[in-house]
């Protein structure tokens, strides 16, 4: 009876470990942080926690994970999302600076991202074309139209120099932008919660119930899993293939919002720039596979998460220097896939050992007894 109780337990902490690892690597690294602080002569704090919820790699970096996960579901691959929300904040600058109005700010930010989501999924899908080399190319559109605008329109209406859109400040629409939700926070129970971390979770929760619980989420994983089975399933899986750059076009607008409202400005000629590999580290750490087809969507929140908290672990360890930091995010985004490829291995192989030993245990039971 023991045994089997201990049989039974043992089988719920795998399954709970199979289906949500990714909230306890998510811990594992936190607890990793904490030492780290600890380590460094100072007390981990929940502003810690608050800085890492607020966190660049977080909240924009985060919110077109949301996106990718969905590209990379229907087994493609995104490389212009940085490019995009560089392109795109800098349109959602001037929409700002030339209007003073949020509602019309945050329609030209998703309209301007929707838009260069629709060109990738229309070549990709319909012009079928390799993901990789249509977004590839649009990586280097998007930036170099991006450094072009900065520098040929006036600065009053890029909002800075030639290098850089600012939003302009001096009015209630950038102090409700930028004091009250880009740098503002809801206090609750002593701890603080920046809005941009709210926004960003009520994509996650959106897209959780959209992946999971509507005939398209189901589809998108329909198509990663087997195309050709979705299409004589009754899929339209171009339009699938499609929808999810579309889709992934629409975050990158809703991220830069949040980059304008966080922080006020982008430099097409720096920012941005390995968003991209950002966000797929999130989304392997989040446990859905590159291969496309599996995955948890809300493994994407716990995913972003453990990268930031990467980040901020690199940061913290004086010895390393700027120039070695990347070496280190690299070898653990190579870390995390070789154990999401050699893990079902290794479970396939246990599975495969524990069947032999049954038959071998169920002779053994039923021989005579000697004597």
């Amino acid at each position: 009876m023991a045994e089997k109780k201990n049989r039974s337990a043992g089988g719920a902490v795998a399954s709970l470990w199979h289906n949500h690892s990714y909230i306890f690597v998510f811990l594992l690294i936190l607890v990793v942080y904490a030492i780290t602080i600890q380590l460094n002569g100072r007390a981990f704090t929940p502003g810690h926690v608050s800085s890492i919820l607020s966190s660049q790699n977080t909240v924009v970096v985060g919110t077109m994970a949301i996106g990718m996960a969905l590209v990379i579901i229907t087994g493609q691959i995104d490389l212009s999302i940085g490019s995009a929300l560089v392109l795109t904040t800098g349109v959602t600058v001037i929409a700002f600076n030339a209007t003073e109005n949020v509602l019309l700010t945050a329609l030209a930010a998703l309209g301007t991202g929707l838009l260069l989501g629709t060109v990738n999924g229309v070549l990709v899908a319909y012009a079928r074309i390799p993901p990789f080399i249509v977004t590839l190319g649009t990586m280097l559109i998007y930036r170099s139209l991006a450094l072009w605008a900065v520098r040929e329109i006036p600065p009053e209406v890029s909002g800075s120099s030639s290098s850089q859109f600012a939003m302009k400040p001096g009015s209630g629409a950038y102090d409700f932008l930028r004091m009250q939700f880009g740098t503002g926070s809801l206090q609750i129970a002593g701890f603080s919660i920046p809005f941009v971390s709210l926004l960003f979770a009520c994509c996650v929760v959106l897209f959780v119930f959209i992946a999971h619980n509507t005939k398209y989420g189901k589809a998108v994983f329909a198509v990663g899993s087997n195309a050709k089975a979705a299409r004589l399933s009754g899929v339209n899986t171009q339009r699938i293939q499609a929808s999810v750059f579309m889709v992934t076009g629409l975050l990158v607008g809703v991220a830069s919002i949040i980059q304008a409202c966080k922080v006020g400005n982008i430099t097409p000629a720096s920012s941005g720039r390995a968003y991209e590999m950002y966000a797929i580290a999130a989304v392997v750490l989040g446990g859905i596979a590159m291969a496309g087809g599996r995955g948890n969507m809300l493994g994407v929140l716990f995913g972003v998460l453990s990268y930031a908290t990467i980040d901020f672990i690199i940061v913290s360890i004086p010895a390393l220097s700027a120039d070695i930091q990347d070496t280190f995010q690299g070898l653990v985004l190579i870390l995390v896939i070789l154990v999401q490829t050699a893990g079902p291995a290794i479970r396939e192989r246990l599975q495969q050992w524990q069947r032999h030993r049954r038959p071998a245990a169920t002779a053994r039971a039923t021989e005579p007894a000697s004597g």
